[in-house]
């Protein structure tokens, strides 16, 4: 057996929304029962990790908090080690701003007081939420983003994501986020191959994009399982330059690795 530990993307790869993909239950029963221990990579920022595990538990999958890390995780160890008491401003969901405060920041919403804005998904965001994050980057605060990505997989089709909010706050201020914290960026990687105690040869990483799993596989320097459930077509695939070591159709093709 070679990989002791799959570290998995969420949306496109072990769900779409709320449903969970064909075959998912299946294989992460029957690769735990072989000693492979799993681990959830998200760079969905609507929830905390705790949050995050508690839905998956939901879709009918045996998961400890251990084993979800999520861009937020990344973004509240920053501020626990190198950035207690910064004043944030948070365009974001109420639980991410909930976790930074926990993390030690002051929220603030004036833009003269804050020294980072953190941008991530925002299901309520507004042109005075743009307009106010707008005037804190313009008078000197840093500039940070969960991630990147502009959509991200529902029930019916792609809805738009973080990067859509990061593009309309990049756009007004006329720079780009100085610190991301979810993928392409190794960072979540790192936080589970930490806690599992492996070394990297040992850890595969899965997930449906390109430009954000296989990129930060690439950076953390573990192999990559591309899976075609999600975002990733086989047309975009072959125009690639970059090629995964394994393509699956779906996550539970895991198995012909264990085979």
């Amino acid at each position: 057996m070679r990989y002791k530990a799959i570290l998995a993307d969420l949306d496109g790869t072990i769900n779409r929304g709320s449903i969970l993909l064909p075959g998912v239950h299946e294989i992460y029963s029957k690769l735990s029962q072989l000693g492979v221990k799993w681990y959830f990579l998200s760079n969905n920022a609507t929830l905390l990790a705790e949050g995050l595990c508690e839905k998956i538990r939901k879709w009918g999958l045996s998961v400890d908090p251990w084993q979800v890390v999520n861009s937020a995780s990344v973004l509240i160890r920053e501020i626990e080690t190198v950035h207690r008491e910064i004043r944030i401003m948070v365009i974001g969901e109420k639980c991410l701003s909930q976790g930074c405060s926990r993390a030690g920041a002051i929220l603030t919403e004036d833009p003269k007081q804050t020294e980072a804005v953190v941008v991530a998904l925002d299901r309520d965001f507004s042109y005075a939420k743009m307009r106010r994050a707008h005037k804190a980057i313009q008078a000197g605060s840093k500039f940070w983003a969960t991630n990147l990505d502009v959509t991200f997989p529902d029930e019916e089709n792609f809805s738009p994501g973080a990067g859509s909010v990061v593009a309309a706050i990049a756009t007004a201020a006329g720079v780009q986020p100085e610190r991301i914290f979810g993928k392409p960026f190794p960072d979540m990687a790192e936080m589970a191959l930490a806690q599992s105690s492996l070394e990297r040869f040992e850890c595969l990483l899965i997930g449906d994009r390109l430009d954000t799993d296989m990129l930060c596989a690439k950076n953390a320097n573990m192999d990559f399982a591309l899976v075609l459930s999600g975002a990733t077509t086989s047309e975009m695939l072959s125009e690639s330059s970059h090629k995964p070591e394994y393509v699956f159709s779906g996550v539970s093709d895991l198995l012909q690795l264990y085979s």
